[in-house]
């Protein structure tokens, strides 16, 4: 059911950029200022980010992702997004790719005892590592839909 959700909404992002340009997934104004390839490389680094985190719930330690409260989010969005300007959409796209292969392939060996059981520290496994699919999987759809918006907007 997890899997198939990553899946599902991996599949919608994946159309939502589907056939647009180089120079249309640099345009900004997708969100905010960000582009197409700017919300791509923000998709990979969280990716990344919750991976890491998971390993570290399996070893029983607290990520400290899981405590960041809105400010701390948006100063981990923007400190990333300004490293990595000078990314190009084709290395955005392949380390999109790269980072969900990586989580996925993760998530094959946890078994679902691990899967559901709390976060260290999460008395109520709102945070256990199913919590956090289920967030990423909100979070990529979210941006997917800016894009579709975005696309429908210019007309492309």
């Amino acid at each position: 059911m997890l899997a198939g959700q990553l899946q599902e909404s991996r599949e919608r992002l994946l159309a939502a950029f589907a056939g647009l340009s180089d120079d249309e997934m640099t345009q900004p104004g997708v969100a905010g200022e960000w582009s197409v390839r700017d919300l791509l490389v923000h998709l990979a680094y969280w990716d990344r980010a919750t991976t890491d985190s998971y390993r570290s719930m399996l070893r029983g330690e607290r990520p400290e992702l899981l405590d960041l409260e809105e400010d701390g989010i948006q100063a981990f969005n923007h400190e990333h997004h300004a490293e990595k300007q000078s990314v190009t959409t084709e290395e955005a796209v392949t380390e999109l790719m790269a980072a969900r292969e990586e989580m996925t392939s993760l998530l094959q060996e946890v078994d679902n005892a691990a899967l559901f059981a709390p976060a260290p520290g999460d008395e109520h496994a709102d945070l256990s590592i199913a919590g956090c699919i289920h967030i990423t999987v909100a979070h990529e759809e979210e941006h997917a839909e800016m894009i579709e918006e975005w696309r429908e907007s210019m007309g492309k």
